[in-house]
């Protein structure tokens, strides 16, 4: 519920940010390729952390801020990793055409990261991260089927919004939205699968 209620604000800011500044090139290829995904990198992390260790399936483990400080520059790298995989993923064809794809593979990145940080805090385990073939099926489905309905409801709903706000080009803020929001349990899939390993 955090992350749904962040991911609005931020898509809802982040329209508004780009619809005030659309004369300005610069700023406006600044605040959508940078401070945006940033913005978005961020919310992403937050989840990753708030929802630990419940991702993995587990109610207790080692408190995340001292996850964090057992090693150098972890939320940092965090963050970064999130940020740069919003900037390169996008110039792929498949994630240019398939945007819905991204996010998952932004949280999966970010979580195993995580995972493996408290993977070393547990005993000896035999670790992989290939989640088996009927969980990355469903990964992929979930993920098609989310960008689907996303793509749906923002068409439908777009020229009622673009009417309430007076603006144009809603459509895009509605299918960000979307995707944000119902991509989280295409990440729990995931997580669940590497917390097994541990804790099956």
């Amino acid at each position: 519920m955090l992350f749904a209620v962040v991911s609005v604000l931020i898509e809802v800011a982040a329209y508004k940010l780009l619809n005030a500044i659309a004369d300005v090139a610069p700023s406006h290829w600044l605040m959508e390729h940078a401070v945006i995904p940033a913005a978005r990198a961020l919310a992403l992390v937050s989840f990753i952390l708030v929802a630990y260790p419940v991702l993995f399936g587990v109610e207790s483990a080692l408190p995340v801020g001292e996850l964090l400080a057992a090693g150098q520059l972890r939320l940092s790298n965090l963050v970064n990793v999130v940020f740069l995989l919003s900037l390169l993923l996008p110039l792929i064809p498949v994630f240019s055409r398939w945007p819905a794809f991204v996010l998952p593979i932004q949280g999966i990145a970010a979580a195993t990261m995580v995972f493996l940080w408290w993977a070393d805090t547990q005993p000896r385990a035999d670790i992989h991260f290939w989640p088996g073939a009927i969980t990355a099926l469903g990964l992929l489905v979930f993920a098609f089927v989310t960008h689907e309905i996303a793509k749906q409801l923002s068409h439908q709903l777009e020229k009622k919004v673009d009417r309430f706000t007076q603006r144009e080009g809603s459509g895009q803020l509605i299918y960000r939205t979307v995707v944000m929001i119902m991509q989280v349990p295409v990440i729990l899939l995931y997580t669940l699968s590497l917390g097994r390993q541990l804790h099956g």
